[in-house]
């Protein structure tokens, strides 16, 4: 159901954490090529944190010379997951993807009510979001929830409770990071947030 209260979590993998700024070794005259988006899945919950259907998740279609540049991390990490062959044989562009995630966002929110975006650490993926995917940002607001403050400061204020990230064990992969965020805010609710009686 489409409301202003529901929630749209977001995860993107990119080649790197870069999307804007040169790095400080470039040499001069060579060129800068930002890092980009090779994937994103979307599920959209309700307030309660329980997710409205399956989501959705895409893969961009990635020339070989893109792959080759990303930094050592990304080639073994997303050569580990599979990401790196999904994205060479993938058949959607970024474009396309721009606008199916644009869409499927849309028919969860009223026209005019923009989407609180949520994750975790979601203001690096809102970044790349706001250059790769501007029909999908446009959607947006403005805010974020971004589960890993409450993170940062429930290990803080109440240090008895452990404190062993709910995902610390990504994947990295897309969708399987955003119901681990998911699970995670569920977690931090039932622990950290007390339900208050109503005013009588």
């Amino acid at each position: 159901m489409a409301s202003a209260d529901n929630l749209v979590w977001i995860d993107c993998e990119m080649t790197g954490l870069n999307p804007y700024l040169p790095p400080k070794d470039l040499k001069q005259g060579e060129d800068f090529l930002p890092d980009r988006i090779l994937e994103i899945a979307c599920i959209v919950t309700n307030k309660d944190l329980e997710p409205l259907d399956d989501g959705v998740e895409f893969i961009v279609k990635t020339e070989k010379d893109v792959l080759d540049r990303m930094n050592e991390w990304c080639i073994k990490q997303h050569g580990k997951t599979g990401l790196t062959q999904a994205c060479l044989d993938a058949t959607h562009s970024m474009e396309q993807v721009d606008a199916l995630v644009a869409a499927y966002v849309a028919k969860h929110f009223p026209t005019n009510a923009p989407a609180l975006l949520a994750g975790n650490s979601v203001h690096a993926d809102r970044a790349f979001i706001n250059k790769d995917l501007p029909q999908l940002a446009s959607k947006l607001h403005y805010r974020i929830l971004d589960v890993s403050s409450i993170k940062e400061l429930g290990r803080r204020w109440y240090p008895q409770l452990g404190w062993q990230s709910k995902k610390d064990e990504a994947e990295h992969r897309a969708l399987a990071d955003i119901k681990a965020s998911i699970n995670e805010l569920r977690y931090y609710r039932q622990h950290l947030f007390k339900p208050i009686e109503p005013r009588r």
